[in-house]
C-alpha cells in the first residue's frame, strides 16, 4: 500500500505575498485567508469539505470573472460604435484608439 499523505495547512502573515511553497511536495498552496477554519489534520472528510468548498468558491469566481470580461467587452464596442457613429474629431478619434486597444486586452 501506498504511503498516505496528510493534509497540511501553513498560516503566513496577512501581509504575505507570492506563493508559498507546499513543504511536501514543493508546489504552490491555495491560499485560503485568515478566517476559514483549518480541520485538523487527520479529519479527512473535514478536508475533503473544505476542498469541495474552496473549489466551488474558485469555480463561481471564475464564473464571475468571465461574464464581467464579456460585459466590459460589449461595453467597449458600444461605445467605440456610438463614437464613430459622431463626427470626427482628434479627441474622438483617439478615444476609439484607446477603446480598440482596451477591447484588444480583453
Amino acid at each position: 500500500m501506498g504511503l498516505l499523505r496528510l493534509p497540511l495547512s501553513v498560516r503566513r502573515p496577512t501581509q504575505h505575498e507570492g506563493d508559498v511553497p507546499c513543504a511536501q511536495c514543493g508546489t504552490a498552496c491555495w491560499p485560503l485567508g485568515y478566517k476559514i477554519p483549518v480541520p485538523p489534520r487527520r479529519d479527512v472528510r473535514a478536508w475533503r469539505e473544505l476542498h469541495a468548498d474552496v473549489m466551488e468558491k474558485r469555480n463561481l469566481r471564475a464564473e464571475s470573472d468571465a461574464e464581467a470580461r464579456v460585459r466590459q467587452r460589449h461595453d467597449l464596442e458600444q461605445e467605440i460604435r456610438r463614437l464613430e457613429a459622431m463626427d470626427s474629431n482628434p479627441g474622438r478619434a483617439t478615444a476609439i484608439l484607446q477603446s480598440k486597444k482596451q477591447l484588444e486586452v480583453l
